[in-house]
C-alpha cells in the first residue's frame, strides 16, 4: 500500500523527521519497503510575511528583511533577491531546514548581520529554472503554513507492506491510528455528512440479502442528477500518489474513500439495474458475468455475487459487472458499501485468479461497522464533485452479524513473564489504550479487555501481550538471562528409536529420501501382495492431489523401488537409499486407519565386479550386514532366520531378524518377477524393518565385565552341515555348550566345493575360552569341545573335519 505523507498529514501530526517516522512504524511492525518522491521535499518550506526591508549597512545588493513565519517573534534574514519587497508573501528555510538540492540552512552572519533563514527563489526549492529572484506567493496564502497548502510541489510517499492479519492497515484512518499510538495527537477525521434532498431512496430501490453467511451487511445510496466527467486535479493528483489510476470523478471518489476508510465501495449505474433490485446471492454452478476488465467469468456454486432482478451484475468483493458500469451517460447511481465474508471472498478471487483492490481488503477483514460511514463520504463527494443530489436515507439490508470479540482476562503479571518487563497494571492500561483496547481491572487483579471492532487480529491474551511489546518499543525492552535450572531434554522412546535407526542407516552409507505418500492401485500387484495381506486395506482419499493416485501408501517398498529406477534411467546404478515414514492402512470399518512407521532401505548394484576385476559378494550378504550394524546400534539382540520371508523378496536369499518369536526386520534380494514388474535390472537388496516393533524391543541395557589377566584359550572346529542347517543355530548351539568359560563363538570360514560332499557345506568356528578368576587347564577345555561336538552331531548331523588349538592353558 502507498501512503502519501502529505495525505497523513491531514490526518494525524507527523514527526518532522520522515526517516524517524519510518523507524517507528518499521519497529512496530510496519514494513516500509521503499520511501517515493514524486517531486521535491518542501514540507520543510513555510509561508513568510515581509514586514519591512531595509539596504543592508554593508553590501549595495543585499538587503536586510523582518520576515513573520508565525512564531512569537519575527526572523531577520539577510536576502540578495533585486525582487524582495515589504508586504510580499515569501517561501522561507528557516535555521535547520534541508533543500531539495541537499543545502542545510544555518544562522550565519553575512557582511556582520545575522541572518536567522533564507527566502528562497523557484530555482532553490525545485519548482523552476528561475534563480534571479525569490518566489512571491499569492496575497491570501496563510502566515505560517507550510508551503505545500498552496502549491502542490510532489509527495513524499511510502510504499508499505501490509501483513494478512492487519486489514485496519490498508487505509489512511488505520495509518492515522498507527502514527498516534507510537507519536500521540488528535485524529483529524474528515465530514462524511451527506446533504440530502429529492425523493427517498428506498424509493428507488430494493435490496435483499439471501446468503446471510456471506454478507453480513449492505448498504447502499442513491445520488441523482450526476455528470460523471474528470475528476478535479486534486483528487487525480491525491489517487495516483497512492498507485490508482484516475477514471471519472464517481469512480475516483469511490477509490478515494476506500483509500481514506479502508471500505472498498462501489458505483452502479441505476438505470442498467433490472427491476430496480439488488440482491447479495451465492452464484449457480456455471452462471457467467462479464467483468469490469472485461472478461467472461465462469462462477462456481458458492461464490458471492450481487444480482438484479435478471442476473449477477458483480462478482461480491472482488469486481463489478461490465452492464452496469458508470459511464458518462450515467444520471443516476447506486453507491454500493457492505461487508462480505473474507473466506468466501479470499476463495472466489483465488479460484478466478481476479486479484483487485477491494478483494485485497475484504480479504484482511474490513470494520464491521464502516458501511455507512464510508457510503454517507462518498456520497457527499459525489454530490460536490459531479453536482449530484443524494437522496434521503441509506437502503440496508442485514444478514448474520459479524460476532463480538469475546472480553480478554489479561493478567499483568503474565504479560511481564512473557516480555520480561515489570510494568504497573495501570502502565499496561495505558499501552493498550493507544491501540483503543479498554482494559478494565477486575477483582482478581487481571485486566478486562475489550477490542475494537476493527480489529480483527486481537483474540486471546498473547496478542495482547504483542500489542503492550509493539507500542512499548520492542528495542526499550531491556534483555535478561533466562532464570532457573536447566533441565536436560529427553526424547520419547518412539522417537528416539527413529533416529536411532535414521543414524544406523547413514552410517552404514545409506541417503535418506522422501517420498510422495500417495499412490496407484497396483502396487498390491507388482509387489505380489497375497488377499489377505494388511498391505492391501489401502486408505482412499476424498480428495486427492493426482486423480490416478488416489490411495494412501501402506508399505514404503514400491515408493524406494521407483526411486531406484528413476536413478538409474539417469544413469546411477549404484543406489543406497532408505525412507522412514508412517503408512496408512485401513483398519475396521468406521475405525481409524493403522498407521505403523517403516523403514526401508534399497541397495542396488551395478558394476558385480571390483575395481581389481574380481567378482563382488552377492548384495544380499552386504544387506544383511547393514541389517545386524543396525540392529548392533540399537541394541537388539534378534537371531536370524532364512527363508522365503516376502513374496517380493527372492526366497533363495532372503530372511528376517526375530526377537521372541515376532519379526523386527526383514531382508533380502528383490524377487526377479518383482523387478521386472518395477523395470530394474542388476541386483537390488531390500531391508525392511519394523520401527514400531523395534521400539517395543527397547534397546538391550549395556553389559560390562571384568577385562580378565588370565590367558586366553582359542579352538577352531571345521564341520561339514547340511545346506539345509543355518550357520546361526550352529553357534548358537556351541555357546550353549561351552558354559560360562566360553567367551565368543564367531564363523570365520565357509566352503562348498571339491573335497566337500554334494548337498554339503564346511563352516569354521572360532570358540574362544576364558575364565577371569584363574587360568583354564588342559582338560576343562577339551570336555567344552567334547561337548559341543557332542550336541552338533546329535542335533545337526555334524561331522567334524577339523580342530586345532591355539593360546595358553596348563
Amino acid at each position: 500500500m502507498r501512503v502519501p505523507l502529505g495525505w497523513l498529514a491531514e490526518w494525524i501530526e507527523l514527526p518532522a523527521s520522515v526517516d524517524a517516522l519510518v523507524d517507528r512504524l518499521t519497529a512496530a511492525g510496519l514494513e516500509v519497503e521503499e520511501i517515493l518522491r514524486t517531486g521535491p521535499d518542501l514540507s520543510g518550506i513555510t509561508i513568510g510575511h515581509v514586514l519591512e526591508r531595509r539596504a543592508h549597512p554593508d553590501a549595495d545588493r543585499l538587503s536586510v528583511c523582518r520576515v513573520d513565519v508565525g512564531g512569537a517573534e519575527p526572523l531577520e534574514i539577510v536576502c540578495g533577491a533585486p525582487n524582495v519587497a515589504a508586504g510580499q508573501k515569501v517561501a522561507v528555510a528557516t535555521v535547520g531546514t534541508e533543500l531539495p538540492g541537499g543545502l542545510r540552512i544555518k544562522k550565519s552572519k553575512i557582511r556582520g548581520v545575522a541572518s536567522h533563514g533564507m527566502i528562497c527563489s523557484a530555482s532553490e526549492l525545485g519548482l523552476g529554472e528561475d534563480a534571479a529572484g525569490i518566489l512571491v506567493l499569492d496575497s491570501a496564502a496563510e502566515v505560517g503554513a507550510k508551503l505545500t497548502s498552496v502549491i502542490p510541489a510532489g509527495e513524499t510517499v511510502l510504499d508499505v507492506e501490509i501483513t494478512p492479519n492487519r486489514g485496519d492497515w490498508v487505509s489512511l484512518l488505520g495509518m492515522a491510528r498507527e502514527v498516534r499510538a507510537s507519536f500521540g495527537g488528535t485524529l483529524r477525521l474528515p465530514e462524511t455528512a451527506a446533504p440530502e434532498s429529492g425523493a427517498p431512496a428506498a424509493g428507488a430501490v430494493a435490496i435483499a440479502i439471501e446468503d446471510r453467511a456471506g454478507c453480513a451487511r449492505y448498504a447502499g445510496r442513491v445520488v441523482r442528477d450526476v455528470r460523471v466527467g474528470p475528476s478535479p486535479d486534486w483528487l487525480v493528483r491525491r489517487i495516483e500518489a497512492a498507485g490508482f489510476r484516475a477514471v471519472n470523478n464517481v469512480v475516483d471518489v469511490t477509490n478515494l474513500v476506500m483509500l481514506e476508510l479502508g471500505q472498498p465501495l462501489h458505483a452502479f449505474d441505476l438505470a442498467k439495474l433490472r427491476g430496480r433490485s439488488v440482491r447479495v446471492r451465492a452464484a449457480e454452478a456455471g452462471e457467467k458475468i462479464r467483468t469490469l476488465d472485461g472478461h467472461l467469468r465462469e462462477l462456481a456454486r458458492g461464490d458471492l455475487v450481487i444480482a438484479d432482478a435478471e442476473g449477477a451484475i458483480a462478482v461480491a468483493g472482488v469486481m463489478g459487472g461490465a452492464d452496469s458500469e458508470v459511464g458518462e451517460a450515467t444520471r443516476e447511481i447506486l453507491l454500493e458499501s457492505a461487508y462480505f465474508d473474507p473466506a468466501r471472498v479470499r476463495r472466489t478471487a483465488r479460484r478466478l485468479g481476479l486479484a483487485s483492490d477491494a478483494s485485497y481488503r475484504f480479504e484482511r477483514g474490513v470494520d464491521p461497522d464502516g458501511q455507512v460511514r464510508a457510503v454517507d463520504r462518498a456520497a457527499r463527494l459525489i454530490a460536490e464533485l459531479a453536482g449530484g443530489e443524494v437522496a434521503h436515507g441509506v437502503v440496508e439490508a442485514l444478514g448474520e452479524p459479524v460476532p463480538a470479540a469475546e472480553p480478554i482476562a489479561l493478567s499483568p503479571a503474565r504479560v511481564d513473564r512473557l516480555l520480561g518487563t515489570s510494568f504497573a497494571p495501570g502502565e499496561v492500561q495505558a499501552l493498550l489504550a493507544h491501540v483503543e483496547v479498554a482494559a478494565e481491572p477486575a477483582s482478581d487483579g487481571t485486566l478486562v479487555c475489550r477490542p475494537p471492532r476493527y480489529r480483527h487480529d486481537l483474540r486471546i491474551a498473547a496478542d495482547l501481550v504483542e500489542e503492550v511489546a509493539r507500542i512499548h518499543g520492542y528495542d526499550a525492552i531491556p534483555s535478561t538471562l533466562p532464570g532457573g535450572a536447566i533441565e536436560g531434554v529427553t526424547l520419547p522412546p518412539r522417537r528416539e528409536t527413529r533416529e536411532a535407526v535414521r543414524s544406523a542407516l547413514v552410517s552404514a552409507g545409506f541417503t535418506e529420501v522422501m517420498t510422495l505418500p500417495f499412490v496407484g492401485s497396483g502396487d498390491a500387484e507388482c509387489l505380489r501382495l497375497a488377499e489377505g495381506d494388511p498391505r492391501r486395506r489401502a486408505v482412499r482419499l476424498v480428495n486427492p492431489i493426482q486423480a490416478e493416485k488416489p490411495w494412501l501408501r501402506t508399505q514404503l517398498v514400491s515408493s524406494l523401488l521407483r526411486t531406484a529406477r528413476a536413478n538409474r534411467a539417469r544413469q546411477l546404478d549404484e543406489v543406497r537409499a532408505f525412507e522412514l515414514a508412517r503408512v496408512f492402512r485401513a483398519g475396521a470399518p468406521g475405525a481409524l486407519p493403522d498407521e505403523p512407521i517403516e523403514a526401508v532401505a534399497l541397495l542396488a548394484r551395478g558394476a558385480e565386479k571390483s575395481l581389481w576385476g574380481e567378482p563382488r559378494p552377492p548384495v544380499f550378504f552386504e544387506a544383511k550386514g547393514a541389517a545386524e550394524r543396525l540392529l548392533a546400534e540399537l541394541g537388539v539382540r534378534a537371531s536370524f532366520r532364512g527363508g522365503a520371508v516376502e513374496p517380493f523378496l527372492h526366497p533363495g536369499a532372503a530372511g528376517e531378524f526375530r526377537l521372541d518369536k515376532a519379526r523386527v526386520l526383514a531382508v533380502g534380494e528383490l524377487h526377479p518377477e518383482c523387478a521386472r514388474e518395477f523395470e530394474l535390472e542388476g541386483p537390488v537388496a531390500l531391508l525392511i524393518a519394523d520401527v514400531d516393533a523395534l521400539e517395543r524391543a527397547g534397546r538391550a541395557a549395556a553389559r560390562y565385565r571384568e577385562v580378565s589377566r588370565f590367558p586366553a584359550v582359542q579352538r577352531d572346529i571345521a564341520v561339514l552341515l547340511s545346506r539345509e542347517v543355518a550357520a546361526g543355530e550352529v553357534a548358537d548351539a556351541l555357546r550353549e555348550a561351552g558354559g560360562e568359560s566360553l567367551q565368543s563363538v564367531r564363523i570365520f570360514d565357509r566352503f562348498a566345493g571339491k573335497g566337500v560332499p554334494e548337498g554339503k557345506v564346511s563352516v569354521a568356528y572360532r570358540l574362544v575360552f576364558q575364565r577371569t578368576d584363574r587360568t583354564l587347564t588342559e582338560p576343562e577345555v577339551s570336555q567344552a569341545m567334547e561337548r559341543a561336538l557332542s550336541i552338533l552331531t546329535r542335533r545337526f548331523d555334524a561331522e567334524l573335519r577339523e580342530a586345532q588349538q591355539k593360546g595358553g592353558g596348563s
